[in-house]
């Protein structure tokens, strides 16, 4: 993630005071917060109203839910003590916590200080925890970049740099799950084709990608990958790496895919000078139809073909998620990524 660094500094109220005072807010809010989170995970789609209502009320029942999804960490241990730090009321953080220790350590006390914020999803950034949950919610159910920029008056670079940041945590979850598709008696389409260039040669120019592709007949178990070309030395380890041995491949006729029975698969063909259906009733139209989808999901601004990679994630992700609340899904792929524990 990008860096962007507060210089802000006020005094602090002493922390064992605070720290009662932050025990006692947050007694009030764990029964709220742990009802209302099982209610919404049990629902079909958690709206923005009960967004609003049930975790942003304030920092205190904001802090207290991020913890319970350990998004932030729940402890601390202090660098100089190995003892753990206390969470104390601030004005010099904009969340209005922070870890902080004064123990003394052979006689001699210190005095460390850390952000609520450190090694998460919300680490290094000027915006306050709510925009931030707010701008990954309206990402998530799909809000456009600059909608999302007028509703949280933000900057059109700032804009930019979280959608970049949602798109990384897609990328780093897709690039993990690597779990091959298909297998004995299952069905799997395959197609490459060429994403990104500007049609007509109108508009600003942008380099296309090609990408290759594959998915199962029956499920949505799918894969993508971008290639540089769409030779059988780069097409046949692909298909290796993403289907299994024995799995019923469909295709074009092209010439990349010409020896799969010899790596183990039943190759069936449609050649689509002729057909869009051969005789047997096969036929590539849902691997034709996710290409459709990708490429009208593609950003229409600002495009760069070395984002392409987190474009294809982002699809991917929302493809296989689909049926799923992808703001719980997404908080969950952010802590995995960004997961405060292993600070």
């Amino acid at each position: 993630m990008y860096t962007v660094k507060r210089t802000r500094t006020v005094s602090c109220q002493t922390a064992s005071s605070v720290d009662k005072q932050f025990t006692e807010k947050s007694v009030q809010c764990d029964n709220h917060i742990l009802n209302s989170y099982n209610r919404d995970r049990k629902s079909s789609h958690l709206t923005y109203d009960e967004l609003v209502e049930n975790y942003l009320g304030n920092n205190e029942c904001i802090i207290k839910w991020l913890q319970e999804l350990e998004i932030i960490a729940r402890s601390v241990v202090c660098p100089q003590c190995q003892n753990l730090m206390v969470l104390i009321s601030c004005n010099d953080r904009s969340d209005g916590y922070k870890w902080q220790c004064r123990k003394a350590v052979n006689g001699k006390r210190h005095k460390v200080e850390s952000s609520i914020r450190k090694g998460s999803w919300f680490d290094n950034s000027n915006m306050t925890l709510t925009e931030i949950l707010k701008f990954t919610y309206w990402w998530c159910i799909g809000l456009d970049q600059s909608q999302i920029i007028s509703q949280l008056k933000l900057s059109p670079n700032t804009g930019v740099d979280w959608t970049m940041f949602c798109r990384e945590v897609c990328l780093a979850t897709i690039e993990k799950k690597t779990e091959k598709i298909g297998g004995d008696g299952k069905t799997v389409q395959i197609d490459e084709s060429k994403v990104g260039k500007r049609k007509y040669h109108r508009g600003h120019y942008v380099e296309g990608q090609w990408v290759f592709g594959g998915i199962e007949q029956d499920s949505r178990k799918c894969f993508i990958e971008s290639v540089e070309d769409r030779s059988e030395k780069t097409l046949i380890p692909l298909v290796q790496k993403w289907i299994l041995p024995g799995t019923i491949i469909i295709s074009d006729c092209w010439k990349g895919y010409i020896n799969l029975e010899k790596y183990g698969y039943v190759h069936k063909t449609v050649n689509h000078s002729k057909e869009f259906v051969n005789k047997d009733g096969d036929n590539t139209n849902k691997i034709e139809g996710h290409w459709r989808q990708l490429k009208a999901n593609l950003p229409t601004h600002g495009r760069r073909k070395y984002h392409y990679s987190t474009y294809f994630a982002e699809f991917m992700w929302r493809y296989v998620h689909k049926q799923e609340d992808l703001f719980w899904v997404f908080l969950n792929d952010a802590k995995q990524l960004y997961n405060p524990s292993n600070i």
